[in-house]
């Protein structure tokens, strides 16, 4: 005669356990990955080449370079009594070597003291240090990058409505942001408070 089965609170326990990592592992695409991979050298350089050169936004996350030229793009940081209304975000992105060079210009900055927003023309320039997925689980279907730099100079924003200086709480941290197996744009953000500053 076969005598019932008993379970003690602490098998069965383990047994529900052991029941739902079976459910999660079959159910689980090829995308779940044990590891974070690493970027290789080659999406790397892809990421570089991508970026390198001048580039205009028409809106988020929308590279549109019929915008607006590059000699009048390179005249308005001359002289940014030419900037208006109507200019739209643009940005010239410069690698050598290990080293990163970014000037551009952008309508909206909030500085924490203010409560209305101020167009602004950025400068950056920091060496290269490492890289990784900005989203590792979904790597590399996500291709967005988190690079970390190290401040040759800080970043330094010109805000044209003050007519001043402004110095950001910066620390070297870019966003390189991809969009169906390209790269379009570098972004960057505070330390503490992770407001967008270019």
């Amino acid at each position: 005669m076969l005598k019932p089965l008993y379970l003690t609170t602490g098998t069965a326990g383990r047994l529900v356990v052991c029941l739902m990592v079976l459910l999660v592992v079959s159910g689980c695409s090829r995308q779940v990955r044990w590891m974070h991979p690493t970027p290789s050298k080659e999406l790397l350089l892809k990421a570089m080449t991508d970026l390198h050169g001048f580039h205009v936004y028409s809106g988020v996350d929308t590279r549109d370079n019929s915008l607006l030229s590059r000699e009048d793009a390179q005249k308005m940081l001359a002289d940014n009594s030419l900037i208006n209304s109507d200019t739209p975000n643009f940005m010239f992105v410069s690698f050598s070597g290990n080293e990163v060079s970014i000037v551009g210009y952008n309508q909206y900055f909030r500085p924490e003291t203010q409560d209305y927003r101020s167009p602004m023309i950025y400068r950056y320039r920091g060496q290269l240090k490492r890289a990784v997925y900005s989203l590792p689980h979904m790597a590399p279907v996500s291709g967005d990058l988190t690079v970390t730099s190290k401040p040759i100079e800080n970043v330094q924003l010109w805000l044209i409505n003050e007519q001043k200086t402004a110095y950001p709480d910066f620390n070297g941290t870019l966003k390189f942001q991809a969009w169906s197996g390209e790269y379009f744009d570098i972004n960057a953000y505070t330390t503490k408070s992770w407001d967008y500053i270019f």
